[in-house]
C-alpha cells in the first residue's frame, strides 16, 4: 500500500505495501505484536486504575486474571481474505487474556450492522474489549519504570466505545455496507467498465470472461515484485482465452519517474501497439527501471523512433489521459497503492480486489470461482 510527496511518506507507504503483500506468516507477526501492546496497556491501566505502577508490571501482567473482560470480535464471513482467523489464534496465545471467551459476531446477524453504524465503523475485522470498570478517558499518563520516560496513553492504541468498550481495527479492510452481489462479490457498473476499456489498452481475448485490472506504477518495487513472480504468464497458461488484461496508470507522486514513465507508455503503444505498450511494461519491470533514458532506450529496441517518442513526450500529449486513469479510482475501486489488482466477471460484473503482491494462487482462487 503508497501515496503522497517525500521520503518519510515514501517509507511509510511502502511499509503499508509492503504488509498488503503479507502470507498468513506476515499477518501472524504483525498481528501479535498490536495485540500485544494494545491489550497489555489496555490492562494494565484498567488495573492499575490510574495510579503509579511499580517496576514488576510489565511482569505482572502476564500474571493477572481479569475475569470481567469480554473480547467480541466483528466480521464478515463473505470476506474470503480477511486474517480474522489468524487474528483471533494470537489473540488467544496472550497468557494475560488466553482464558477469556472470544465471541465472534458476523455482520449477517441481526443488530451487528446497527451496531457497526452506531460506532461509525466503517471496515471489518474490529476487535472490541469490554469491561464493567474501566474507563479509558481518564487514562492518566504514567512514567515507564524501565525507561523513566512517559509511557504511551492506552487512548494510543484503542478509541473508547459507548458502554465500557473500546476498539481496536487491525488490517480492517474490509466493508461490508458496499453493494454485492448474492454470492458476496463486489458490483461493478457496467457503463464504467466500457469507459475504462474504451480508454485503456487490452491483451489478449478481448471477450475473455475475466479481465485483470492493474493499476501500477513502472516505479513501484512492489509491482515489479508481482510481475517478476511469473504470475502474469501463470495466468495465461492456465486461463488462456478466458483472461484479459488492463494496465492503468496510477503513478505515484513521490516516484518521480512515474508520470514520465506512464507518458512514455502511450506514446510507445499509439506508435507501435499494444504488444509493445506491454512488452516495455515487462522489460521495464524486469530491470527495475523507470527513468525516461532507460525506456526511451529501450522503446527503441522494440522499434519505435526515438525523435518520434521524445517529441511525444516532450509536447505532454497523454498527461491528461494518464491523468484521468489515475483519477478513475476515486469513484470505482478506492486505489490506495500500487499494485492495485481488480478481476472483473465480465459476465456478472462481479469483483475483487487484491491490494498488493500476491501470489499467483490468491488470483486463481478468485478467477476459479468467478469461472464456476
Amino acid at each position: 500500500m503508497e501515496q503522497e510527496k517525500n521520503i518519510e511518506q515514501e517509507n511509510n507507504v511502502e511499509q503499508v505495501t509492503a504488509m498488503a503483500n503479507k502470507n498468513y506468516l506476515q499477518i501472524g507477526a504483525i498481528v501479535v505484536l498490536l495485540l500485544i501492546i494494545a491489550v497489555l496497556w489496555f490492562l494494565l491501566w484498567k488495573k492499575s486504575g490510574g495510579e503509579t505502577v511499580n517496576n514488576t508490571w510489565t511482569w505482572e501482567l502476564t500474571q493477572w486474571n481479569y475475569e470481567d473482560l469480554e473480547i467480541t470480535v466483528y466480521e464478515d464471513k463473505r470476506c474470503t481474505t480477511c486474517p480474522t482467523d489468524e487474528v483471533i489464534k494470537q489473540l488467544k496465545l496472550l497468557p494475560s487474556v488466553s482464558a477469556v471467551e472470544i465471541v465472534r459476531k458476523d455482520f449477517s446477524e441481526k443488530g451487528v450492522s446497527e451496531y457497526l453504524t452506531e460506532n461509525d465503523v466503517k471496515t471489518l475485522p474490529l476487535i472490541v474489549f469490554s469491561t464493567n470498570n474501566f474507563d479509558v478517558s481518564k487514562d492518566p499518563v504514567q512514567m515507564d519504570p524501565n525507561t523513566n520516560q512517559a509511557a504511551p496513553k492506552v487512548n494510543t492504541f484503542l478509541q473508547p466505545l459507548p458502554k465500557w468498550s473500546y476498539k481496536l481495527e487491525i488490517w480492517a479492510t474490509f466493508n461490508p455496507f458496499e453493494k454485492r452481489s448474492e454470492k458476496g462479490h463486489l458490483l461493478l457498473d457496467k457503463a464504467k467498465l466500457e469507459v475504462i476499456k474504451a480508454n485503456s489498452y487490452m491483451k489478449w481475448n478481448k471477450d475473455a470472461k475475466i479481465t485483470w485490472l492493474e493499476y501500477s506504477d513502472l516505479e513501484c518495487h512492489y509491482c515489479a515484485k508481482l510481475h517478476n513472480a511469473g504470475t502474469v504468464d501463470e495466468l495465461t497458461t492456465k486461463y488462456g482465452d478466458n483472461l484479459n488484461i488492463i494496465f492503468n496508470h496510477f503513478p505515484l507522486g513521490f516516484h518521480a519517474n512515474a508520470e514520465p514513465a506512464a507518458q512514455i507508455l502511450e506514446c510507445v503503444a499509439e506508435e507501435k501497439g499494444v504488444d509493445a505498450f506491454y512488452a516495455l511494461i515487462k522489460k521495464a519491470f524486469k530491470d527495475e527501471k523507470s527513468t525516461k533514458d532507460y525506456l526511451i532506450t529501450e522503446a527503441v529496441n522494440l522499434w519505435a523512433n526515438k525523435d518520434t517518442i521524445t517529441k511525444c513526450l516532450d509536447s505532454g500529449k497523454f498527461k491528461d489521459k494518464v491523468k484521468t486513469q489515475m483519477e478513475s479510482w476515486t469513484s470505482n475501486f478506492w486505489v490506495t497503492g500500487t499494485p492495485w489488482n481488480i478481476l472483473i466477471n465480465n459476465a456478472t460484473w462481479e469483483y475483487e480486489v487484491i491490494s498488493g503482491a500476491y501470489p499467483t494462487s490468491a488470483f486463481e482462487a478468485i478467477i476459479d470461482e468467478f469461472l464456476k
